[in-house]
């Protein structure tokens, strides 16, 4: 059984997997996960909200099948419709109408509770290893009983921990306050001045935290770090570095996050974003030097 301290500085976000018109094949993501494994990476971020559920559903065969060892984070809030198996192609075509129609996130305490008994079910575990507040920003909790309702779940056994995906501070500052956040995910692309309030606010709580969304400067990045990759990859260590691994590799040596999360289904993308970690070290001593000619 993962702990959080356990978990591996790189991780897999799910969030096209089994969605409409980017769908693995299983036994592709099979061999996606394998060799994720051959490099140690343990975490796998889900959703009730990805794929409708079918996410969840490819996770839990593949797992049972292969027996790999990972930690799974699920999420709920976000409105959805999830039919039994046999159904799960309507799945998307309903979420659409859905959210055609104003549906409205939920984190009732009811709501969740109901959502993490159903994820469980298509992951095929008694308890998840970690259920989040998916998106959540402070209106949507402000009058509900989210908090209570994270701890019921705990209380109940339904997952071994709770916490948040969300880019917003208040959230991520009143989920701590209140004991019900033992894990936050949150967007941390790269910033030339090094300034994340919802990472320093978990690193003072001794909170783990999961950045996403860490490729997103990529192409307002590109044609800068072309002009600058000369000079960069001279850097002790960093010869063949990309762009892309910079970005991975410069939150975690900058020991921001304690996991950088990224989706993708393409092998070659895999092993090249995996390979970042081979970087972290090294840009420790010419990271601000690296965050000035980007600038």
């Amino acid at each position: 059984m993962i702990t959080l301290d356990q978990l591996s500085p790189l991780g897999i976000g799910t969030s096209r997997v089994a969605s409409l018109g980017s769908r693995l094949a299983p036994d592709f993501f099979e061999s996606f996960l394998i060799k994720a494994t051959e490099k140690g990476i343990n975490l796998i971020d889900t959703s009730d909200y990805y794929g409708s559920g079918d996410s969840e559903r490819l996770i839990a065969k593949t797992l049972k099948k292969t027996g790999l060892p990972f930690f799974v984070i699920t999420k709920a809030g976000l409105p959805r419709v999830n039919t039994p198996g046999w159904l799960s192609p309507l799945n998307q075509i309903g979420k659409k109408i859905k959210q055609k129609t104003g549906a409205k996130k939920n984190y009732t305490s009811a709501y969740l509770i109901d959502s993490i008994q159903k994820s469980n079910k298509r992951l095929n575990v008694d308890t998840a290893d970690a259920l989040l507040l998916h998106e959540p920003v402070w209106d949507d909790i402000a009058d509900a009983d989210s908090w209570n309702g994270l701890a019921k779940v705990r209380q109940q056994g339904l997952a071994r921990y709770t916490g948040v995906s969300t880019n917003d501070y208040r959230v991520v500052e009143e989920g701590i306050r209140s004991g019900q956040v033992q894990l936050v995910q949150t967007s941390t692309a790269w910033q030339a001045d090094g300034n994340y309030p919802i990472l320093d606010l978990c690193r003072r709580h001794n909170i783990p935290a999961i950045g996403n969304n860490v490729l997103q400067p990529y192409k307002a990045l590109q044609g800068k770090f072309a002009q600058e990759s000369a000079i960069i990859q001279k850097m002790d260590g960093l010869t063949d570095m990309s762009l892309p691994q910079f970005l991975i590799a410069s939150m975690l040596s900058a020991k921001k996050v304690d996991v950088v999360l990224f989706g993708t289904s393409d092998m070659a993308h895999l092993q090249h974003n995996m390979a970042s970690l081979r970087y972290v070290s090294s840009l420790r001593t010419s990271l601000s030097k690296i965050n000035q000619l980007l600038s």
